[in-house]
């Protein structure tokens, strides 16, 4: 299986790392928007293509498989490319920062009929698994993850989906599948607390579920003490109760420079995104389901612009899910709070 890397920083380099791992695998085509990272790796990997043209590189590549790490914003653009080449797909959350686009790529994926993989590595996690045996039914769910402020990172940055975009789809989701049902209401407040971003930077969400259960969702840049674990999980029925948490993949106040890349890489740090690309590579192959599918994206990619819609309304939102026909077509192309880059928040 020939694999095609769009974006190599430490996501891609860690992807690679686990790709080369497979029976039979190998990366055959690497794509970065610095084009003498691309062609260093590339010639490093003997792969026969590179460029830092994602569109031009995959209609050239001899490769079956795209893993798609690159920036937060291009992410759904780059998928759609791979989906009209007819490649199967694995992509780092969050599969798009607005909802209209992250449907976008599901019509794609639908209409290609290829594998398309979303990477919440979250829920490989030993502990998230136990809590899912032990509490089918959880009354209640929390999640928070927190970082250092990204007052250094490009990661925090508007375009790229600010703290939300780094951690909010990873978090959103895990409620979700500790909950294993499907969101109703979503209620939101959030500020700038810690400086002075276009976005908030922090946020706690409260969600609904059909079967009653409720979850909040903590994701903010106030730092991480002794006490406070990166990321960490709490579910409750009531009766019984479990907690899990862990360590984020990744040092979120770097800038993911080539010099930074090989030594911030560590196969321990990244064991859930290993475990996601194996499972991607056995659903392509017949051998099982992936670790999340594209619907799993776009789900996390609604409760975030439903979590905005509720911070600058401050009311509640109602999640009308709406079916998409397996055709190839915007949906809710006029809605503005999905199109809205600038939120209202208070100081």
């Amino acid at each position: 299986m020939q694999f095609a890397i769009v974006g190599y920083g430490r996501s891609g380099h860690a992807l690679r790392s686990q790709i080369e791992s497979l029976p039979g695998a190998s990366v055959t085509c690497v794509v970065d928007a610095d084009s003498r990272r691309a062609h260093t790796v590339a010639g490093r990997l003997n792969a026969t293509a590179w460029s830092d043209n994602a569109s031009v590189a995959l209609r050239r590549a001899k490769a079956d498989a795209v893993c798609i790490a690159g920036p937060h914003a291009s992410r759904a653009q780059l998928a759609q490319s791979a989906l009209e080449q007819g490649l199967h797909v694995f992509i780092e959350p969050p599969v798009a920062l607005r909802h209209p686009d992250a449907q976008q790529v599901l019509g794609y994926a639908r209409a290609a009929r290829t594998t398309v993989a979303v990477n919440f590595w979250m829920r490989t996690v030993s502990g998230v698994r136990r809590m899912r045996r032990r509490i089918p039914r959880p009354t209640f769910v929390q999640v928070a993850a927190v970082v250092h402020p990204l007052s250094e990172s490009s990661r925090g940055m508007a375009e790229h989906g600010g703290v939300m975009g780094l951690l909010g789809s990873h978090a959103l989701d895990l409620a979700g599948y500790l909950m294993q049902s499907t969101p109703r209401y979503v209620q939101a407040m959030g500020g700038r607390h810690t400086r002075r971003a276009a976005l908030a930077d922090t946020v706690t969400v409260g969600i609904r579920y059909a079967n009653g259960g409720l979850a909040r969702v903590i994701v903010g840049e106030f730092g991480r003490t002794r006490a406070c674990a990166p990321w960490r999980a709490y579910a409750t029925d009531g009766a019984v109760t479990a907690t899990a948490q862990g360590s984020l993949p990744f040092d979120e106040t770097a800038t993911g420079h080539a010099s930074t890349v090989e030594r911030d890489c560590s196969p321990g740090a990244y064991a859930g995104q290993f475990e996601g690309v194996r499972a991607f590579a056995n659903a392509v192959a017949g051998r099982g389901e992936p670790l999340a599918v594209a619907d799993d994206g776009v789900r996390a990619a609604h409760l975030t612009d439903s979590a905005y819609e509720s911070m600058s309304s401050r009311h509640r939102v109602s999640i009308a899910v709406k079916s998409l026909p397996d055709t190839i077509r915007p949906v809710y192309g006029n809605d503005a709070v999905a199109n809205r880059r600038n939120h209202s928040f208070r100081s």
